[in-house]
């Protein structure tokens, strides 16, 4: 009997580490989402459910944007050499005041119809850090997409690494992409 409890014990802590997938109720409550083999529409709605728990904080924000890394494979030599010059230059960053819906890093709901063919394999946002998989059957070819970082009220760091292969390509063109924003305070009025 004292063996049973004590192994049940152990057993616990286990269960609770290997939560099943989320819904849009306990992506309100808890603030995170945790899905796999996801439709574009179930991450949107559970994403706009899980806003409401840590809402990111309007005011004054610095964000940037910088081209981290590109293989451009197949890519059209102009097109090619004009992104090449944009690898490891210092981020491009801008100052103003934003309102929360301006402030989202990796908005699934305003990718529209372009999103029509995607899924992912496994979208994760769990106290604030976010790992997901996005792959897409697109015009352009198969696209894989991976996505991380953190995101809080008052500040985000994702990283996005796409790579595809165009129809009747063998090279496949791939770009990783940072994206950071922090809260400096009230806006001045």
């Amino acid at each position: 009997m004292r063996l049973t409890i004590l192994a049940a014990g152990a057993l616990l802590p286990l269960a609770a580490c290997n939560q099943g997938p989320s819904t849009e109720d306990s992506a309100r409550r808890t603030g995170d989402i945790r899905l796999d083999n996801a439709s574009m529409e179930e991450v949107a709605k559970q994403s706009v459910a899980a806003e409401t728990k840590a809402p990111v904080q309007p005011g004054l924000w610095e964000t940037s944007e910088q081209l981290v890394a590109l293989d451009t494979g197949a890519m059209p030599e102009p097109i090619a050499s004009k992104m090449k010059q944009e690898v490891g230059k210092p981020p491009r960053t801008e100052r103003g005041c934003r309102k929360p819906e301006e402030l989202k890093p990796f908005d699934v709901s305003k990718l529209g119809p372009m999103a029509a063919g995607c899924r992912f394999p496994k979208y994760r946002f769990v106290g604030g850090k976010m790992d997901a998989v996005m792959e897409c059957d697109t015009p352009m070819g198969k696209a894989h997409a991976t996505f991380s970082g953190t995101q809080t009220p008052t500040g985000f760091d994702l990283t996005m690494t796409q790579r595809q292969t165009a129809p009747g390509q063998t090279k496949e063109t791939s770009m990783t992409v940072r994206i950071t924003g922090k809260r400096l305070g009230e806006c001045k009025a």
